[in-house]
């Protein structure tokens, strides 16, 4: 193993953080563009950066988690999977602790850098920055393993919408209210219950390192009526802005993800291996996935 970081090595570090993963990130953003452009603002260099920020700083975040759950031994190779258990870059010994750690630092620092740039005109996204980075920085080595990394994703990737919305508008001319807030949290439950769907197969790794994330504190079952709870959160949060006229009818489209939520929901009950997982966890990534899409475009077309 390598113990040097290597520019010529930049390709493999990518490919060991999944940056098929960070796609997630895509709409969160696309939400915060949505809603400001259905109000009438619309920056095309904001919105471009901030993408590439919010890509760069979700990469950031799987970088720091791996390197963690590596030092702390949550990751084993029968672990590993398309969605849970790490890349496997590290436990296979492909990339060293030190190659990731470095390249955790160097994409926080353009993350960073793309977010101070565009506060130089919106000071406010100074605030929406520090919260973000604070989760960034806390969830692997303090927040997951107290319980509290499913709350860190909601905050996390909320913030994500509400970067990429203000960066939109004239400078001081945002517009908030309690439904613009309800509508951006939506991404952040969605990525919220991705974590904790993914955290079935991590059971019994997280509970002999002392993890405890929502499915180890309360067991699988119980973490599927959580996942049951969260998800009503979502539908119904959508369809109050809805009726108060936040979002229109083509907006309810995205209920048509209703029966796969619910076929998420049952197998995850009756929850037996990590292979049979593997469709459940891709299935949720996918339901997020489109039903923000949808959710996003109704605003531009509304």
């Amino acid at each position: 193993m390598t113990q040097s970081f290597s520019l010529g090595r930049i390709n493999l570090y990518f490919k060991s953080l999944r940056p098929y993963i960070v796609l997630m990130s895509i709409p969160c953003w696309f939400i915060g563009v949505s809603l400001a452009y259905s109000k009438g603002y619309f920056d095309i260099q904001n919105a471009v950066l901030s993408l590439i920020g919010a890509l760069v700083l979700h990469l950031c975040v799987n970088a720091f988690n791996e390197l963690f759950d590596y030092l702390r031994g949550n990751d084993t190779e029968e672990s590993l999977s398309e969605y849970s258990g790490g890349g496997g870059y590290l436990v296979k010994g492909i990339v060293s602790p030190f190659e990731m750690g470095t390249f955790a630092i160097i994409l926080l620092t353009i993350g960073c850098s793309i977010g101070i740039y565009i506060a130089f005109e919106h000071k406010i996204i100074l605030i929406i920055g520090l919260i973000g980075v604070t989760m960034i920085l806390l969830y692997t080595p303090i927040l997951k393993p107290i319980g509290l990394g499913e709350v860190a994703m909601i905050i996390g990737f909320s913030c994500i919408s509400i970067g990429s919305y203000v960066s939109m508008f004239e400078p001081n001319k945002y517009y908030f209210d309690l439904n613009t807030f309800l509508l951006f949290l939506l991404p952040g439950i969605w990525k919220s219950t991705v974590l904790l769907v993914n955290e079935f197969p991590d059971y019994e790794n997280d509970k002999r390192v002392n993890v405890k994330n929502w499915v180890v504190r309360f067991g699988r079952q119980n973490a599927s009526y959580i996942y049951l709870l969260m998800m009503l959160i979502y539908y119904g949060i959508t369809f109050w802005l809805y009726i108060n006229q936040v979002l229109n009818i083509f907006s309810l489209l995205s209920f048509f993800t209703i029966p796969l939520f619910l076929n998420i929901f049952v197998r995850s009950l009756k929850y037996r291996d990590l292979r049979s997982h593997v469709p459940v966890m891709k299935n949720q990534v996918s339901l997020g996935f489109i039903s923000l899409m949808i959710i996003g475009i109704s605003m531009l077309i509304g």
